[in-house]
């Protein structure tokens, strides 16, 4: 089956992630790529794939660009088209139902809607394609629980939305003592204190300051530890992030590594993950990334990190230091126990179960299927 893509861009996020995971991963099907920007990140990963991938380079006033899209659509021919993010739901929704096209699928990842901290055209976009959902899209894919029943409070079409959470390639992600010991002694951490990770670039909704005042507290104990954080901006050159690290005496305790393109090793070097996020998450990807190297999480309960965690972990409220570091601190106790060894062990089964890479393409393929035999 020709399967094509319309997505907003190619930058380094969890909708393009994962369609960057279907190409490489779906044999079965033949995929094809349009970016209604210009390229980014997953352009070249998905060229080296062999997948066909068109940037449109649009704007708001590209509309030569929209008679261009339904033109390439027209010629590419696809069975099923399946658009990406709520930009590309409405340019691509509109372009392949002027096409002719039927077998129109959405794709809906957007979970932050509150005025002030969304876009406001973004919000507009939004109740525009709640109206439009009862008449373009033969299905509407959620990648979180909690997403689709935000989706059926904006009024989307209910019958439609189908949740699909995302999937992981285990082989990739797994524990890796190797890897452990390596990047212990490059950090130059002492063998047993323990090693905290968060991985979130820096941005109000990922909360780095709620982390960061659990830790302090946690400090005050004479609890050991070492937190490593990760993601773009954070480094020393954020005066904001290392103005809190100073005040608050973190700077023995706290390493800013920046963004790094392959974080696995971390994932597997860490002995535990906190996610600290504030709001805006959907399917948080890195709490099952690294559950899958059998590292346990603690998580604030956003999007569907509690599902995702089950009893494995701790979800403690959002944008409350206190029970984070209480949360942190049972898990410092717990390190190097018996009862951690085998919560670290369920972490990944855990994952195995409801997440494999198998999975997912199982659920997509099925979908496609569906809306391309239904009349």
């Amino acid at each position: 089956m020709k399967v094509l893509h319309i997505i907003t861009g190619l930058g380094d996020g969890g909708a393009e992630q994962t369609l960057f995971k279907i190409c490489k991963y779906d044999i079965k099907n033949n995929h094809i790529v349009i970016s209604l920007l210009g390229p980014g990140k997953y352009y070249s990963l998905l060229k080296n794939l062999g997948i066909k991938v068109y940037c449109l380079n649009v704007n708001y006033y590209s509309i030569n660009k929209l008679f261009f899209l339904i033109k390439l659509i027209r010629l590419l021919k696809p069975q099923i088209i399946q658009t990406w993010l709520v930009h590309a739901d409405l340019v691509g929704g509109i372009a392949a139902k002027i096409s002719g096209f039927k077998n129109i699928i959405w794709n809906v990842r957007y979970s932050n809607f509150k005025i002030g901290k969304a876009k406001l055209l973004t919000i507009l976009i939004v109740k525009l394609l709640a109206k439009l959902s009862f008449f373009i899209p033969k299905s509407i894919i959620v990648v979180s629980k909690k997403s689709k029943k935000i989706y059926e409070n904006k009024g989307y079409d209910k019958k439609k939305l189908i949740f699909i959470p995302n999937g992981y390639d285990l082989s990739i992600f797994r524990p890796n003592y190797r890897k452990k010991i390596i990047f212990r002694k490059k950090i130059k951490i002492k063998k047993n204190v323990p090693l905290i990770g968060n991985i979130a670039r820096f941005d109000p909704k990922k909360d780095h300051s709620n982390l960061l005042n659990a830790l302090s507290i946690i400090k005050s104990k004479n609890i050991r530890f070492l937190c490593v954080l990760v993601g773009s901006n954070i480094n020393m050159k954020n005066s904001k992030l290392m103005s809190q690290i100073k005040k608050l005496k973190l700077a023995k305790n706290v390493k800013l590594l920046g963004q790094k393109k392959n974080v696995t090793k971390i994932m597997s070097a860490i002995d535990l993950y906190v996610q600290s996020s504030r709001y805006g998450e959907g399917f948080p990807n890195v709490v099952a990334e690294s559950m899958a190297c059998e590292t346990p999480s603690i998580a604030t309960n956003v999007g569907d990190a509690s599902i995702i965690i089950g009893k494995t972990g701790w979800i403690i409220p959002p944008n409350n230091s206190i029970k984070l570091s209480k949360a942190i601190e049972s898990a410092i106790i717990e390190i190097g126990t018996k009862k951690w060894i085998r919560r670290c062990k369920k972490t990944r089964i855990r994952i195995k179960q409801n997440y494999d890479i198998n999975i997912m393409l199982k659920s997509y393929s099925s979908l496609w299927n569906k809306v391309y035999n239904t009349l």
